[in-house]
């Protein structure tokens, strides 16, 4: 993998969605251009390889509980790593979440067995219509 050439030493990240994707290649960069990396992960045991990678590039990782829909993970993470490293100089804040696509639902049978298992028609794309 090629990383951008930029001179962190001595820097500490936090990055939040650091698993997979944008998150994991943020962080291996970070640590490749010289920052200790506190991961922000939503599942702690879903940093596979990274934390070794991480420290293979003579870098500090720490994986830490973060699943950004709770406010106390959020506030506990930021205060652990703050901790582990003596401070937060970088924050990526990659992590996201998204509102529920209605179009993905599907609802348990109301009546029936046989009764359909998936949302009727929309009143609009918005809000479903009352099955009743």
């Amino acid at each position: 993998m090629k990383f951008p050439d930029f001179n962190l030493t001595g820097q500490v990240s936090l990055v939040t969605g650091a698993a997979r994707g944008l998150g994991r290649a943020i962080s291996l960069a970070l640590a490749h251009s010289g920052s200790d990396v506190a991961l922000g992960l939503r599942d702690i045991n879903s940093a596979g390889t990274l934390v070794k990678e991480i420290e293979s590039m003579g870098r500090k990782a720490l994986p830490l509980q973060m699943d950004v829909t709770h406010l106390d993970q959020i506030f506990r993470t930021v205060e652990q790593a703050a901790a582990h490293f003596g401070r937060l100089d970088i924050l990526v804040n990659n992590a996201g979440i998204a509102p529920e696509n209605l179009a993905e639902i599907i609802r348990k049978p109301t009546s029936t067995p046989r009764s359909p298992s998936i949302s009727k028609a929309h009143s609009s794309p918005a809000r479903p219509r009352d099955a009743s």
